[in-house]
């Protein structure tokens, strides 16, 4: 695989996993919070509005990059990133305000995802250490948070093993990740991701048939069909669907005559993932709709098995993607700054 236009190129499922994976990030467990908070009906609709806006507008980035390529004034242009279409379309003065913008974006994005790699790596550690100390409850009656009182006493696990030390035990294992040069490294390992996804997708499922269908208008008073609470839904959704300013270095290693088609595909897929985690919970949830929390894996105990095993997989899953955050990162700050690839 080679980079830019030259080949040969990655392969398309390589491209389209990794455009799967980066879009689901943090995104993917606020959904069923995110409809109960618009409501079902124009939830749904936003839902799909939003997939449809960000992916008419990402594809546009993508073709004006490729029109940049085609037209090669001087033999001299190079589309590495998405700054340098900015500078090309708008002037180098508008390019230096785009990139800050972007590199903002990217490094609240990467702040994000290590918090929330680190309440993760928290809760995995907490439910061990229940199972280890055999805390676990085994019941048919479906566990959820907001249904459990008691309070674990404090030991020397709980004095030693905190919020404070995981993001330290990260830099470990994420930092030597984030050193590699290229970008079919990333992409490769960032498709690797898709694994939970598809884990989460069957926790779904299984979770929807150990509840059953609770949806009634009736007798549940916070179930509606619009709301104006609806901006958390479409705020959320544009991130969930936001891949503008690394969609091209993504991008690159693939072939041109199916990139547009990949990105299609991988916007699709997003889309459906959403739509079926987002209303699988929301209509199967066996409590009041308005307790479901902004993490729907908070509403399910440290000792739950099935939810300890979502943790550890969509820990994986951003530990791929963080990488790729930082890689592109650098790639806009090194390009700004010194004019040429990342090659640190």
């Amino acid at each position: 695989m080679a980079s830019g236009d030259g080949g040969p190129y990655q392969r398309t499922v390589i491209t389209i996993f990794s455009l799967w994976n980066t879009m689901m990030g943090t995104t993917l467990l606020a959904i069923p919070w995110t409809i109960a908070q618009a409501g079902f009906t124009l939830g749904i609709f936003l839902t799909l509005f939003m997939a449809a806006l960000d992916f008419y507008t990402c594809s546009l980035i993508v073709r004006m990059a490729q029109a940049m390529r085609e037209k090669q004034i001087d033999n001299k242009v190079q589309v590495v990133e998405f700054s340098d279409v900015c500078r090309y379309f708008v002037g180098p003065k508008f390019a230096k305000a785009t990139t800050v913008i972007s590199l903002i974006t990217l490094l609240t994005a990467a702040i994000a995802y290590w918090i929330l790699m680190s309440g993760f790596l928290f809760e995995i550690g907490v439910s061990i250490r229940e199972f280890s100390a055999d805390n676990a409850t085994a019941s048919n009656i479906p566990q959820l948070n907001s249904s459990i009182s008691a309070t674990p006493k404090l030991t020397a696990f709980d004095s030693i093993w905190t919020k404070k030390i995981t993001p330290l035990l990260l830099v470990a294992v994420v930092f030597p990740l984030t050193l590699f040069k290229t970008p079919t490294f990333f992409t490769k390992l960032n498709s690797a991701g898709v694994v939970s996804i598809f884990y989460v997708i069957a926790l779904v499922a299984v979770k929807a048939a150990e509840w059953g269908l609770n949806f009634n208008f009736c007798k549940d008073p916070t179930l509606k069909d619009f709301s104006l609470r609806f901006p958390a839904l479409t705020g959320t959704m544009t991130l969930g669907f936001f891949l503008h300013n690394a969609v091209i270095a993504m991008l690159n290693p693939s072939n041109p005559a199916t990139r547009i088609r990949d990105l299609g595909i991988g916007y699709i897929l997003v889309l459906i993932t959403y739509l079926y985690i987002g209303l699988g919970i929301f209509m199967t949830f066996p409590q009041n709709k308005g307790t479901i929390e902004d993490n729907f894996l908070k509403n399910f105990p440290s000792s739950d098995v099935v939810a300890f095993v979502a943790r550890c997989g969509l820990l994986l899953q951003m530990i791929t993607t963080f990488p790729l955050l930082i890689y592109i990162t650098r790639l806009q700050f090194v390009r700004s700054l010194l004019g040429k690839d990342d090659t640190l």
